[in-house]
């Protein structure tokens, strides 16, 4: 769905980025890899075309510099963004203020306009994830007898095509949600980048994977009874703070600092820093504490044959039982068996 991408160069020009397929046609058979130029970091965007009307675009850069881009897309479509790590900006040419991407957020958005610029600054590690997918693509999985837009109820299109979220934009041809990003989507977010499959199969389980996510980004778009997060007005200087002890949280995930000292070194109160976790990431400090421990164990355990204790103990769990009572509340699967199922020794 993108037909160009041009790149910043560092005399302020703006120039093809080049792309390349693998070799190894083994590995991904729709998978397009632009590697970051030198001047700019290190790292890669790779980008999956799926099936029609469905792509798939993931970001692994560190940027040493300023990263800005542009894209022209053959039509408009809706995205699904989900961050990681780092934050980066995308504004259409026809939009008065840019939709951002912050970690532990995802958002959602239609534009309809055919030319994007994104805009990512220098000195931090982008780790991403974007699904880009077409309204008729999208409607003809809500609406299974759907062929053309007389044919679904009355509003339905314009709900999913257009959005139906007037307080962030009152023109009925903008869409956009922002929402916190829930522990089965930050999941699902691993399991694409660290995809066990090759060929053929690995292009089904990303798709699957892709249409998890939109599944579980649509019920918080669609609902009405308050989802935490949901758009939150809390300041921006409130917000950097939170952010900051958040990144704080997770850098000593394995020995964190108390509650009071994390709010001291973010320059809040224990009692501001909680309320502000729950209203942006929907729970407790230790709550996103023990959601995040997790993640990163079973981050481990898809990427490293080490025993589990060692896991349990590198993630911050006090044992290695407390670490598999936590993992099988959290994703119903006793980590010794999310094991096997991964077929690592």
């Amino acid at each position: 769905m993108l037909s160009q991408i041009l790149i910043k160069d560092h005399k302020g020009n703006y120039v093809d980025f080049k792309a390349f397929m693998p070799e190894d046609e083994s590995v991904y058979s729709n998978e397009v890899i632009r590697p970051l130029p030198r001047q700019k970091g290190r790292g890669h965007f790779s980008s999956f075309a799926i099936c029609k009307g469905l792509d798939l675009g993931i970001c692994r850069c560190r940027f040493d510099e300023d990263y800005m881009a542009r894209f022209t897309l053959e039509k408009p479509f809706f995205t699904f963004g989900f961050c990681l790590k780092g934050q980066c900006f995308s504004q259409g040419s026809s939009m008065p203020y840019s939709v951002p991407m912050v970690p532990d957020r995802s958002s959602a958005y239609f534009f309809n306009d055919r030319f994007v610029e994104r805009k990512i600054k220098g000195q931090q590690e982008v780790l991403a994830l974007a699904i880009h997918i077409s309204p008729d693509f999208l409607l003809k999985r809500i609406c299974p007898d759907y062929i053309r837009p007389d044919h679904i109820r009355p509003g339905l299109m314009r709900d999913v095509q257009y959005g139906d979220l007037p307080e962030n934009f009152p023109e009925n041809r903008r869409f956009y949600a922002d929402h916190i990003m829930t522990a089965q989507m930050k999941t699902a977010v691993y399991q694409i980048l660290n995809n066990p499959h090759k060929g053929r199969v690995g292009n089904i389980y990303l798709e699957s994977k892709a249409l998890e996510l939109i599944a579980l980004r649509l019920e918080q778009v669609f609902r009405t009874d308050g989802f935490p997060g949901r758009n939150s007005t809390i300041d921006p200087e409130e917000t950097e703070r939170i952010y900051r002890a958040r990144d704080l949280l997770v850098e000593n995930r394995q020995f964190p600092p108390s509650l009071r000292e994390l709010a001291g070194q973010a320059g809040m109160s224990h009692t501001q820093l909680n309320k502000g976790f729950k209203a942006m990431f929907g729970c407790t400090v230790f709550e996103y504490l023990r959601k995040e421990r997790l993640a990163y164990a079973r981050m481990l355990m898809e990427e490293n044959p080490a025993d589990l204790t060692w896991i349990a103990y590198e993630s911050g769990f006090c044992s290695s039982s407390h670490f598999a009572a936590s993992f099988l509340k959290a994703y119903g699967i006793r980590p010794s068996a999310y094991r096997k199922s991964l077929s690592i020794k």
